[in-house]
């Protein structure tokens, strides 16, 4: 006779969880690489603008770093009960959608403090924020060409030389560079959020790929209604035989009262 249905989901099931404690190693292993290559671009940004010491982009995030870095601990902390455990249960599957949850959360906070810091020191966000940070880091002078923007008397050669370049660079604003960004005046507004965001965006793959192998190890693990009647079927007419072979007989036929 074949494998029962609960062998057969047994199997599956562990076979589902296996794969779930590589995924949750997995991902815990990209969060932290992902976290290591923003404190490097955070230090970057922090030198660019000539910030060692004091107010550093790095020390703001530090504490929100390290949060988020424990977080992706405890998803190898999972995968590791999972390893250990004798067979499947709710209860890995609980606890490995909670740390994802938490993990998911404190990435996402990065970006809400980086954006925070953004707004501390001045720095606005948006895409009128983009246009500020442009206009006032270009030149000190607001964006314009002299005190009242003209180049001359009437001003025409300044309106001029300033309409060619408007033209020059229109191509370059939603192109993108070799990091992945968009160029041109809206695409570089250099600011805190922008490195966390763009960090994100090229240095880790999201939680999409563990969310699945959650709700599959999920299923895994309970038999469907079909399957469960099913086996309830295979109980009955076993529990029959068992009951055919125990019965006392007389010559191949069961006496009678």
């Amino acid at each position: 006779m074949g494998k029962s249905t609960t062998t057969m989901y047994n199997e599956a099931a562990e076979q589902e969880f296996n794969k779930l404690e590589q995924v949750l190693n997995q991902t815990a292993g990209d969060t932290a690489s992902c976290l290591k290559v923003l404190k490097g671009n955070l230090s970057e940004y922090d030198s660019r603008h000539g910030l060692h010491f004091t107010n550093t982009s790095k020390s703001f995030l530090r504490s929100d770093i390290r949060a988020a870095k424990d977080s992706a601990s405890e998803l190898k902390h999972v995968a590791n009960q999972i390893r250990k455990s004798k067979e499947p249960s709710e209860s890995e599957i609980t606890a490995a959608r909670n740390k994802m949850n938490a993990t998911f959360d404190a990435m996402t906070l990065l970006k809400k403090t980086a954006r925070a810091y953004d707004e501390k020191n001045g720095k606005a966000t948006g895409i009128t924020g983009m246009i500020d940070n442009v206009l006032i880091n270009k030149d000190g002078k607001d964006g314009k060409d002299g005190k009242d923007g003209k180049d001359g008397k009437d001003g025409k050669d300044g309106k001029e030389k300033e309409k060619k370049k408007e033209t020059e660079s229109e191509g370059s604003w939603f192109s993108k560079n070799k990091s992945g960004n968009q160029g041109g005046a809206l695409g570089t507004s250099d600011t805190v959020e922008t490195v966390v965001k763009s960090t994100l965006r090229d240095s880790f793959a999201g939680f999409t790929v563990l969310k699945h192998q959650i709700a599959t190890a999920e299923k895994a693990l309970t038999p469907s209604l079909a399957d469960r009647a099913k086996e309830a079927v295979l109980g009955v007419a076993d529990k029959l035989r068992s009951d055919s072979k125990t019965s006392p007989t007389h010559g191949g036929k069961t006496t009678s009262a």
